[in-house]
């Protein structure tokens, strides 16, 4: 299996490319910097002037301000190549009030939180809202652009500030933590490491680049559902979900598609890198078996040459959705006789549709 991860070759980076040979019998490192995307007859990535080589999974790492290339990037090749975030999730995972959007869509808890797109919009809110607020700007990582404001004044001092930046303004209520979060490393399913993170004396910001100290936390259940739940929702395999817990309640605060790995393996004493590059791999094995056994076109000419001898038949294909509509293929109508003016008895129930024809007696 051929891997390559397409990044800003970070620390972080490096390191699951190191551990990936152990899984991998190639893995390259792609620099994102000479990576472009060229769209003609069809999308084409290039790599230093070539035509980017063929790999089985490809991993795509890296700042916000990259986000419209990796969405590029991942559009061109994700029909064909394994890779752990949707062309979509780089859109949304990188602006901060998209994300909440697709919280809110999936039931995940987060803060009551304003979106606004001018100053003066903004200061109007400020009379309207209670304190203290958290204000911040849709893009950035790693707490830039993150301020506290506990008065009006001060709220409107930040928004003057926040202003050289030209960007809407995200105004979120405040949750009293003691100036600690807790960073959750997700991989598919499941949480593959954990730790709580507490802000330096005078800062709010639980960031480990930012001085904060951290420690290896066990997350509970609901937590971890919720950490898989928020990965999902943007669409990322793989990612960091920052949550708060505040008297009891939850509320996911973040989600980070790059996450630094620096931090987490120190306080958790485990090797994150491995883990991530070993659930890649076995992904990529599991999405190559699949492409084998589940191979559209060699079904179709088998369920063909097996018609002949019996009416009932099984086929396994990819569910073709259009705007909430399952659409089958014409092989299916073939082999059940259905006719255009045939009324069907449906029954539904989760992972099960049965579509009988309704006889009127």
């Amino acid at each position: 299996m051929r891997l390559a991860i397409i990044s800003l070759n970070g620390p972080s980076s490096k390191r699951i490319l190191e551990e990936a040979k152990q899984f991998f019998d190639t893995a390259d490192h792609i620099d994102i910097r000479k990576t472009e995307v060229m769209a003609s007859e069809s999308l084409k990535v290039i790599h230093e002037g070539k035509e980017l080589n063929e790999y089985d999974c490809i991993y795509v790492r890296g700042s916000f301000r990259y986000a419209p290339l990796q969405r590029s990037i991942t559009r061109a090749l994700h029909a064909e190549v394994y890779m752990p975030l949707q062309p979509e999730t780089f859109t949304i995972g990188h602006d901060k009030f998209l994300t909440l959007l697709e919280l809110r869509k999936n039931r995940v808890p987060f803060p009551k939180t304003y979106f606004t797109a001018t100053t003066e919009s903004a200061k109007k809110l400020l009379d309207q809202i209670h304190y203290p607020v958290i204000m911040k700007i849709p893009s950035g990582t790693q707490g830039k652009g993150v301020m506290f404001a506990d008065s009006v004044s001060s709220a409107r001092s930040i928004l003057d500030t926040l202003e050289v930046f030209n960007q809407p303004y995200i105004i979120q209520e405040y949750i009293e933590t003691d100036a600690t979060d807790i960073r959750a490393i997700v991989a598919g399913n499941k949480v593959i490491g954990a730790m709580k993170r507490k802000a330096e004396r005078s800062e709010l910001r639980a960031n480990i680049h930012a001085g904060a100290t951290g420690q290896p936390y066990e997350l509970n259940a609901d937590m971890e559902q919720i950490a898989v739940k928020a990965a999902k929702a943007v669409g990322a395999e793989i990612c960091a979900i920052d949550i708060l817990e505040s008297g009891g309640k939850l509320n996911v605060i973040e989600v980070n598609l790059s996450p630094g790995l620096e931090g987490i393996t120190k306080y958790t004493k485990k090797n994150i890198a491995r883990e991530i590059a070993e659930y890649l791999a076995k992904r990529t094995k599991e999405v190559q078996n699949a492409k084998k056994e589940n191979t559209v076109g060699d079904i179709f000419k088998e369920i063909e040459r097996e018609s002949k001898h019996t009416k009932k038949k099984e086929l396994i294909i990819p569910l073709d959705i259009k705007s909430g509509i399952i659409r089958l293929p014409k092989l299916i109508t073939d082999i059940s006789e259905f006719g255009v003016d045939d009324e069907v008895l449906i029954e539904a129930e989760k992972d099960k549709i049965i579509i009988k024809k309704h006889k009127i007696i």
